[in-house]
């Protein structure tokens, strides 16, 4: 039996985890694997199969780039070399930006995860008398109702105040 780990290591590289991954940090170094004379030209815009699609804001800049494919391809090749055996793209498309976003100008910002607590019920601690207070239920119940409690004393603890001392 395989380890969790080990089997879905298994399963991403069977759908090209690595690969894609590769991409992103392709797009998130585009200026660095381009250099500078490059870069200030040539907008990644993603890839079709084997075929690079570079990005230009204008015509010049486009018949610019169209000279300097061979030496975008040998660049991005070989930044791509350890996940593929051969070239990783056969060749590169010059195509105007036409307010389409770079890739390299993307950025996936995370949210906060969700706070731990749930939200404060409105009866809180009204149920108390309900359960037997040596029960696993009245203990879990009392508790529960400690931990709003305390949630409720920290918040209304002014912020220079040490814990456990009421100012």
């Amino acid at each position: 039996m395989k380890a969790i780990g080990d089997a879905l290591r298994g399963f991403l590289e069977q759908r090209g985890a690595p690969e894609r991954m590769r991409l992103v940090r392709l797009w998130e170094n585009w200026d660095m694997v381009m250099g500078v004379d490059i870069a200030v030209l040539a907008y990644p815009l993603g890839h079709r199969k084997r075929i690079l699609l570079v990005g230009a804001e204008d015509n010049m800049a486009m018949q610019d780039l169209t000279f300097l494919t061979p030496e975008i391809l040998e660049r991005v090749n070989a930044f791509m070399a350890d996940v593929s055996d051969g070239p990783y793209f056969e060749r590169v498309e010059v195509h105007l930006l036409q307010r389409r976003t770079p890739l390299d100008q993307v950025r996936v910002e995370r949210s906060a995860p969700p706070p731990r607590v749930p939200p404060r019920p409105e009866k809180l601690g009204g149920l108390l008398g309900a359960f037997d207070p040596e029960s696993p239920v009245g203990r879990a119940y009392a508790s529960y109702v400690r931990m709003f409690r305390e949630l409720d004393d920290d918040a209304a603890r002014p912020k220079d105040a040490k814990p456990g001392r009421r100012n």
